[in-house]
């Protein structure tokens, strides 16, 4: 067994690791790099690796610094299955044609600029074509905890992160030359206690552990204090006939503020509000959650009990 870093090593974004087993070589992760432009497009349209020579590819969740250059990836002749979770299939395919649209239209912009100064045209880091023939190779592992044959001796696991929707720890088993190496690899986990996800789960008797920990040395407010404050924020603005204008990520984070604003209303702690949402990723991210107001089977990583109605207050009100 070999494993090579290839991102998010000392840095927060462009995860990408390269395990590789039994003569078969299975990428975990393929996020983008984020950071300034010249930085930003060499990593990312350059692969370390032959994306032809990949294998298998498994992703934790559908996060673009977890999963923003797949489209690179199947550009550069992968052909293998991609594994997830149900969730976050369906948000990768929000996520990833819509990071298409804005690498298209940032070409456009800087083609432009380029225009003016004599220079050739820009090229898109991706395009939407490349985002649609790269969907098709995506494949749901079904329900949490439930082991999936990767490639011969080696089987993964998909266990609750508790980070976003779908989001999931991975442990990889490997039998190989006689020997039994489980692997657990943490992706992005969530703090637990969350209004809308359910409490991350526990990998056991891993050989090798690898976390990520961007907030490794912080320590986060306890969450039941910011119901309370965002109540305080509100109703100051609305003694002063005020507006409230929340920018906020468009998946995991928007929800979640509509949710506070749910429960603020059904408590009175403020008077029933006209809410927008002015993103049309948000909203087509908060879609996935469709089925539960239509009472359709619930996806396994979501607290259903509170869930449905919450679903309905945002398809009716945040448009």
């Amino acid at each position: 067994m070999k494993l090579t870093f290839f991102g998010a090593t000392r840095t927060v974004t462009g995860s990408k690791y390269l395990l590789q087993a039994n003569g078969k070589n299975i990428l975990i992760e393929c996020g983008m790099y984020q950071g300034r432009r010249a930085d930003w497009l060499e990593r990312n349209i350059h692969l370390p690796f032959d994306g032809s020579q990949i294998d298998v590819m498994l992703l934790s969740h559908a996060h673009i610094d977890h999963s923003g250059i797949i489209p690179v990836l199947g550009r550069s002749g992968f052909r293998g299955r991609i594994l997830c979770t149900d969730a976050t299939d369906d948000l990768c395919r929000v996520m990833l044609m819509d990071s298409a649209h804005i690498q298209e239209q940032d070409a456009v912009f800087v083609t432009r600029k380029n225009a003016k100064k004599g220079l050739p045209p820009a090229q898109p880091l991706y395009t939407i074509a490349d985002a649609t023939a790269v969907l098709r190779q995506f494949q749901s592992v079904g329900s949490y905890n439930l082991p999936v044959p990767i490639t011969d001796g080696v089987t993964a696991t998909w266990k609750d992160a508790g980070h976003m929707l779908g989001s999931a720890m991975i442990v990889i088993d490997i039998e190989e030359s006689g020997r039994k190496i489980r692997l657990a690899f943490s992706g992005d986990l969530g703090r637990g206690h969350n209004d809308i996800l359910r409490d991350p789960d526990h990998p056991e008797d891993a050989d090798y552990l690898l976390v990520e920990s961007t907030y490794g040395d912080k320590v986060h407010e306890p969450l039941e204090d910011v119901n309370n404050r965002v109540c305080a924020i509100l109703n100051r603005a609305l003694d002063k006939n005020g507006k409230i204008i929340i920018p906020a990520f468009s998946v995991g984070r928007t929800q979640q503020l509509l949710y506070t604003l749910y429960q603020l209303t059904q408590t009175r702690c403020i008077p029933a509000l006209p809410v927008y949402v002015d993103s049309p990723l948000s909203l087509q991210a908060t879609e996935v959650f469709k089925p539960l107001a239509q009472g359709d089977e619930p996806y396994a990583w979501v607290n259903e009990t509170k869930i449905a109605p919450w679903v309905i207050y945002v398809l009716q009100r945040a448009m």
